[in-house]
């Protein structure tokens, strides 16, 4: 692994610890009532999703150009969602007499939540778990785990989204375990290891970094 490489894949973990910490107290923050850090928060979020799409398309696009690519475009979807869903709370924060309106807003970014944290990132777990595996450049485990909970958080998302299960209940938030212990263990791998392509895929990484 070149040194490019390395930096490449280390500062991809950092940005998915990022999101990490982001997206979880951004919640807290709306919990408590404190628009303006929620909403400074996820736009921080948004940022670490794109970041995370750029890096991870340099690495892995010598295994699969086409799925690289549809990670890192799906990746950027998310971040759009996540920064528009913020628009809602911001008209909230602003609103002087909330009133019924309010109630709507909050649902808009609900909808942006599960759209964008939910549907939109199942996907591109999937895609990145079937990249992960192909190059061989994580253990086995670990790639076979992203597309497993990129698979439930689908499922999961989906029937929040039509009434068929409580919206971030129980059933859901079990269902978002193996992808946030995909992301973290994958954040530490990048971090502490990089990407090792083993012999199946040897052009992984020179290639990317070339230009």
């Amino acid at each position: 692994m070149t040194s490019r490489a390395r930096t490449y894949a280390r500062t991809a973990g950092i940005f998915y610890l990022v999101t990490h910490v982001t997206s979880i107290t951004a919640v807290a923050a709306y919990a408590a009532g404190t628009l303006a850090v929620g909403v400074a928060l996820e736009l921080v979020l948004a940022g670490g999703c794109l970041g995370t799409g750029i890096l991870l398309w340099l690495l892995l696009r010598p295994v699969g150009p086409a799925r690289a690519a549809t990670f890192a475009g799906l990746r950027a979807l998310e971040a759009s969602v996540i920064a528009a869903g913020t628009l809602p709370m911001l008209a909230l924060l602003w609103m002087t007499e909330p009133g019924p309106i309010a109630e709507v807003l909050v649902d808009l970014h609900t909808a942006a939540f599960l759209v964008g944290q939910g549907l939109v990132i199942s996907v591109n777990t999937v895609i990145l778990g079937w990249l992960l595996l192909d190059a061989r450049a994580t253990p086995r485990a670990l790639a076979v785990l992203g597309m497993v909970g990129g698979t439930l958080v689908l499922v999961s998302n989906s029937a929040q989204l039509f009434g068929l299960i409580p919206q971030g209940g129980t059933i859901a938030g079990l269902c978002a375990v193996p992808v946030f212990a995909f992301e973290i263990w994958f954040a530490i791998h990048l971090i502490a290891v990089g990407l090792r392509p083993r012999e199946a895929a040897p052009e992984l990484v020179a290639p990317a970094v070339a230009g």
